[in-house]
């Protein structure tokens, strides 16, 4: 129940919506209460110090009007006679405002004043200030609601008979002084809240004014138009903070907008070439009306084209599902050296067509946990590069050996080194990167191929799947070097589900020089 009157007060309490108004709303609530605060305060300290001046000045008068007071027959007598006229207190004057009580409560001697305000002591109370050092002073009302201070002062006659010397004063100056200061803060604490509202709203806007300037440049930015910016003030603060972070994500946004760009031209141009090439040379055997072994040709080589372009689509799958964290590989004992040697034999005819010689060089067995398939297709990826990409009379070397780390760890390294054309230096930091592709002129007018750019993201997946990785150093007309780690207890990338790829057989990376993976150009 306490909860639910909690939760319904603040429903009724009424918030602004917009981030101004709850600005301005707090700093009003703020300094209003400061304000308040700072009020109050100021009419108590105002008035003690008016109390304080009064008693002051009652206990100085008290101390002059004591000094002509004398006994007589052991009664207090005032005699004003001898008072000096420069001094700044009647004494006369004083006591027309005061009165003597004896330790009965009985006043020995009373002003009329005093007698007309109608106040009297009680003896309980008498007894108590007669015995206090010295008594205290007190406020008091009359018959008329008007109020006295007084100030109490113990006599001492003969046969220590004690009186008790009362002195007045009227407070109406300091209760119409404080009634004057109540008025005018009433009436100057409501404009003062109009005018800090004014004023929290003026800050506010000041202050969300970037926040403003931010949200119309962000409102200008697109997908046509990224190369715009947040403005920033230049003060290195949260702000500036906030621009910059939004910055650095409408620049990546902006990369990776013209990586799909430039993706989506090469696939285009990659699907469009062989579409081209099959349309013509159907359209060609159908108004020749070719006899059936140009026909037969004219099928398989679209048969051809076909398988080239399922291969291109069932690597762009593979690559879809492993950012999709929907493969794992399935780990099972097997031998490196043996699956080298293996694919080494499958490539040499596609290598020996292309007048380059394939070697491997592999020694004792290097067992490990893998997934064999698509161990299978990074081996496949590699020697199909380095073949397509290696001249006439070049020679690639492929090696397989077994390293020693610190800690008495071990790993399996699959070296493959060819003669090849080589990768430029600007490429080698982005040749893994997706949606990258390096400059193709270069690549096709040295090597006469066109990749689809798919085989090396490829690579590098199935190296960091298996808890590897994969390094390259090459220089141009040198060739170049690939060097896949592959730890002997692999741990494995985080994935969703383990799931095998119909759409990606990875012996069909090495189908003769028909398409497959590009070195420098990769999607």
């Amino acid at each position: 129940m306490k909860w639910r009157h909690l939760r319904l007060a603040r429903r009724l309490i009424w918030r602004p919506s917009s981030t101004r108004g709850q600005l301005t709303f707090q700093y009003t609530v703020v300094f209003s209460l400061l304000l308040f605060l700072a009020a109050g305060l100021l009419y108590f300290t105002l008035n003690w110090i008016l109390f304080w001046n009064v008693d002051n000045e009652l206990q100085n008068e008290a101390a002059l009007v004591k000094q002509y007071i004398h006994f007589d027959q052991g009664k207090p007598v005032f005699d004003a006679g001898a008072a000096s006229e420069s001094q700044s207190y009647d004494p006369r004057t004083i006591f027309n405002v005061s009165e003597i009580l004896n330790n009965e409560g009985i006043p020995v001697k009373s002003s009329p004043e005093l007698t007309a305000f109608g106040y009297s002591v009680e003896p309980g109370v008498l007894k108590s200030l007669l015995a206090m050092k010295p008594p205290p002073a007190f406020t008091t009302e009359g018959r008329r609601d008007e109020q006295m201070r007084f100030i109490n002062t113990v006599l001492r006659g003969p046969a220590d008979h004690r009186y008790l010397m009362r002195i007045g004063t009227r407070l109406k100056p300091i209760n119409d002084a404080q009634d004057t200061f109540l008025w005018v803060m009433l009436m100057l604490l409501p404009v003062t809240v109009v005018f800090s509202a004014i004023f929290g709203s003026v800050m506010a806007k000041r202050t969300l004014k970037p926040v403003t300037d931010m949200t119309h440049a962000a409102r200008a930015i697109s997908a046509s138009n990224l190369s715009r910016r947040l403005p920033t003030r230049g003060r290195r603060d949260e702000l500036d903070e906030l621009a910059e972070t939004f910055n650095a994500m409408i620049a990546r946004l902006q990369q990776s907008f013209a990586k799909m760009n430039e993706f989506a031209a090469n696939v285009s141009h990659e699907l469009r070439t062989p579409l081209q090439a099959m349309q013509g040379e159907t359209e060609l055997a159908l108004i020749a009306r070719a006899p059936l072994g140009e026909c037969r040709r004219v099928l398989e080589s679209n048969l051809e084209e076909i398988e080239r372009l399922n291969r291109m689509i069932r690597n762009l799958l593979v690559l879809a599902q492993a950012d999709a964290g929907e493969m794992r590989p399935r780990l099972e004992a097997m031998d490196l050296n043996e699956l080298v040697r293996d694919l080494v034999e499958q490539m040499r005819a596609v290598a020996q067509a292309r007048n380059v010689d394939l070697r491997a060089e592999t020694s004792n067995p290097v067992p490990l946990r893998a997934d064999s398939l698509r161990l299978r297709q990074m081996v496949l990826n590699l020697i199909d590069n380095a073949v397509k990409y290696t001249p006439p009379g070049g020679r690639i070397e492929v090696r397989v050996e077994r390293a020693a780390l610190a800690h008495g760890r071990s790993e399996a390294r699959l070296l493959v080194r060819d003669t090849g054309i080589g990768i430029a230096a600007e490429d080698l930091p982005f040749i893994f990167d997706r949606f990258y592709r390096a400059d193709k002129s270069r690549t096709r007018s040295a090597a006469g191929v066109e990749g689809c750019g798919l085989g090396l993201p490829i690579v590098k997946w199935v190296a960091e799947t298996h808890g590897g990785s994969v390094e390259v150093s090459s220089h141009p007309n040198q060739g170049s070097s690939f060097v896949v780690h592959l730890p002997l207890a692999p741990v494995l990338a985080k994935t969703k589900t383990t799931q095998r790829s119909p759409e990606a057989d990875p012996r069909e990376a090495g189908t003769a020089a028909k398409g497959g993976a590009s070195r420098v150009g990769v999607a």
